[in-house]
């Protein structure tokens, strides 16, 4: 079995392929972190911080739907505050399909952060909205 960490770095590593298909300008270049500080990558020209999830439905769990969205590397370093990235990249390995979704989608009315999230749409709420790599450009 593959260690959960090298499966978000394959994740990681899926994201930064594709969004080189679409960026083909250098200064939109993706550079990652010297330590983990909440993200996986900063676009160059424009500062803004990715992080990158990777989300297995799981049929067997209570809702399959749902991403965990606390921290997994640097466990005790508490939960996300919603001011570590500015987008979130969800690699969904059923069918490889990445949503991008700003920090904005993954705040309560309070303004904090969820610890998990619907990735489609239920009855409760309408998932993430995939904003698309247009987004990461702007």
């Amino acid at each position: 079995m593959m260690n959960p960490l090298h499966r978000g770095k394959l994740s990681e590593k899926f994201f930064e392929h594709e969004y080189y298909k679409v960026i083909d300008n250098l200064e939109y270049q993706l550079l990652p972190p010297q330590i983990d500080i909440g993200w996986d990558f900063l676009i160059a020209k424009t500062g803004k911080r990715i992080q990158v999830k990777r989300f297995t439905p799981q049929g067997k769990r209570y809702n399959p739907n749902t991403l965990d969205l606390r921290r997994k590397r640097n466990k005790g370093t508490g939960n996300y505050t919603g001011k570590e990235f500015d987008y979130l990249v969800v690699h969904n390995t059923s069918n490889n399909d990445l949503i991008i979704a700003s920090i904005d989608q993954l705040k309560k009315e309070d303004g904090t952060m969820r610890t998990s999230i619907s990735i489609c749409p239920t009855q409760r709420g309408n998932g993430l909205i995939n904003e698309g790599f247009a987004v990461l450009k702007a």
